[in-house]
């Protein structure tokens, strides 16, 4: 009897290992007011979608356009929004296993992506753009004309699946954050990066004079919609994500977020600047002061 009661216990605890943690695990409407937390996962590299600040007193904090929707959302359910910052290719997954309830991070809805998980009404469209080093833009007049190259995307995203498809013989360079293409297109080691035209805004700002955006070299059909993703079949909390996206599109405040995010972010990027500056003129000081 003992025997089969230790096999009968090794069968279940085998079938609850191979469950999709997303069935299990995605919590309902209810669930989520209950908690009084409502879990979004971003990317917070994503300017001005999303990235990070820092605070008067020292912390960190993520903002950006998506932030404020999740915070439309967290209010809609009245609840505390939580924001978990993780790596883009990592979004996905993390809603399937219900480690958190959604994922806003300047997603594009594709149809690979939507067998794993639902989207919302779409938010926002835009387009993306090839971005090479200052005075290299005018050797670019088609989208053939970077087939052949080395060209930097971010890791599990539309746009490296869209250079996968459309340049066959391109040397593609995945990289987990925007930031870190940045550098590789300033250091030569790729050719031109591949971005969302309204975070390329922002860092072509940040880098002016370093890098620029081919802008008149796009693919067919380029228009992505940015959407909220979440675990499939949970009805109830798509259609609340639903009414409030669609009021913040048709009421304007989507707009409005985008013009306040884009102005914060170009501050936020003055700050920066003003920062290393006054970090490489204090270098100089201490160099002058030794010698």
């Amino acid at each position: 009897m003992k025997k089969l009661l230790l096999k009968l216990t090794l069968v279940v605890t085998l079938l609850a290992m191979f469950v999709p943690a997303g069935l299990a695990s995605a919590k309902t409407v209810d669930e989520i007011k209950e908690s009084g937390q409502l879990v979004v996962g971003t990317s917070a590299d994503y300017p001005p979608f999303e990235w990070v600040v820092l605070e008067s007193n020292g912390d960190s904090k993520i903002v950006g356009i998506d932030v404020d929707l999740a915070q439309l959302i967290a209010d809609e359910l009245g609840v505390e929004l939580v924001m978990e910052d993780m790596p883009f290719d990592s979004l996905i997954p993390s809603v399937i296993s219900g480690r958190i309830d959604m994922t806003i991070a300047g997603m594009t809805y594709t149809e690979e992506r939507a067998e794993q998980v639902d989207f919302s009404e779409q938010y926002h469209q835009s387009v993306s753009n090839f971005v090479v080093l200052a005075g290299e833009e005018g050797k670019y007049e088609t989208v053939e004309d970077f087939d052949g190259l080395k060209i930097g995307v971010q890791k599990g995203t539309v746009q490296e699946q869209m250079v996968t498809e459309n340049l066959p013989n391109a040397e593609i360079v995945s990289m987990q954050k925007t930031g870190l293409l940045i550098e590789a297109l300033k250091t030569k080691k790729v050719d031109a990066i591949f971005i969302d035209d309204i975070v390329t805004i922002e860092f072509v700002a940040v880098n002016e004079g370093q890098i620029a955006v081919v802008s008149d070299v796009v693919f067919e059909n380029p228009e992505q919609g940015k959407a909220v993703a979440l675990a499939k079949g949970n009805e109830e909390l798509l259609e609340l994500i639903n009414k409030v996206v669609l009021e913040a599109v048709e009421s304007g405040k989507i707009t409005e977020f985008i013009e306040a995010n884009v102005t914060l972010q170009a501050e936020s990027a003055d700050e920066e600047v003003a920062e290393e500056d006054s970090q490489e003129d204090a270098a100089e000081e201490s160099e002058e002061d030794s010698e």
